[in-house]
C-alpha cells in the first residue's frame, strides 16, 4: 500500500505479482506499507470540527498517538509517542528522511508509537472539509525484508532498507505476552471510546450524532 505522498517510491509489480501481493494507493501517508497479517489497519473517522481531529495534523496525531500507546501499555507493552523535536531530528537526518519515503515505519512522525526503541505504530491522516480520517497501522510483525524486496529500487538500497528497518522497527508480538490481534483490537477500542466520550463535537448537529 503507497501512499498518497510517497513520490518517486514504485512498486516492482513482477515482485509483487510473484508472491501474491496487490498493489493499491492510499489517500493518506506516505511511505509504502506491506498490509499482511502481521498489521492491525485502524481509521477514526470524526465530523468537521471535532475536538479530538485538532486544528491540525500534528494535534490530530497527539490525540491518536496518545490513545494508541495508552493501549499498548495496558496491554504491558513500554509503549510511548514520539516527541515532535524527537520526530524533527530524526527527519533532518538524509538517510532517515530516504528510509522514510521508501516505508512509513522507516521513518518516524509526532506522536507516532514507540516500543523498545523501535516504531510499532504509523499514522496518517486526511483532512477534508466534510470530516477527518484518521488512520493507525499497529504492527503484530514487520517484515522489512520482503517490503523492501518489494519494492523498485536498485539492490543495493533494497538491502540497506531492509537492515534499516530491522533495526528501527519492528513487531508487538514478542512484547505482549499471550495477547493477540483481538486483545490489542479492544485495548485500543477503550482507549479510543474514552478519549471520545470526554470530547463533544462543535457545533453538533443531529447529522454528526448519526
Amino acid at each position: 500500500m503507497i501512499g498518497r505522498s510517497a513520490r518517486g517510491v514504485a512498486a516492482d509489480e513482477e515482485a509483487c505479482a510473484r508472491v501474491g501481493v496487490e498493489v493499491v494507493h492510499r489517500q493518506s501517508g506516505g511511505g509504502p506499507v506491506l498490509w499482511d497479517a502481521g498489521l492491525i489497519g485502524l481509521d477514526v473517522i470524526l465530523p468537521p470540527g471535532h475536538p479530538f481531529a485538532g486544528r491540525g495534523v500534528i494535534e490530530a496525531y497527539e490525540h491518536l498517538g496518545g490513545a494508541v500507546a495508552s493501549a499498548l501499555r495496558e496491554l504491558g507493552v513500554d509503549a510511548r509517542a514520539a516527541g515532535v523535536e524527537e520526530a524533527r531530528a530524526a527527519t533532518a537526518d538524509p538517510a532517515a528522511r530516504r528510509a522514510g519515503e521508501l516505508a512509513c515505519f522507516g521513518g518516524l512522525s509526532p506522536h507516532e508509537v514507540l516500543a523498545g526503541g523501535r516504531k510499532v505504530v504509523g499514522l496518517a491522516q486526511v483532512r477534508r472539509r466534510s470530516g477527518t480520517l484518521l488512520q493507525a497501522g499497529i504492527a503484530l510483525s514487520l517484515d522489512g525484508e520482503l517490503l523492501a524486496e518489494l519494492l523498485a529500487i536498485p539492490p543495493a538500497e533494497r538491502a540497506w532498507l531492509g537492515g534499516r528497518l530491522a533495526e528501527g522497527a519492528g513487531g508487538l508480538e514478542g512484547m505482549l505476552s499471550a495477547a493477540g490481534s483481538a486483545e490489542v483490537v479492544a485495548a485500543v477500542d477503550r482507549a479510543l471510546t474514552g478519549g471520545l466520550a470526554t470530547s463533544e463535537p462543535a457545533r453538533e448537529t443531529p447529522a454528526d450524532r448519526r
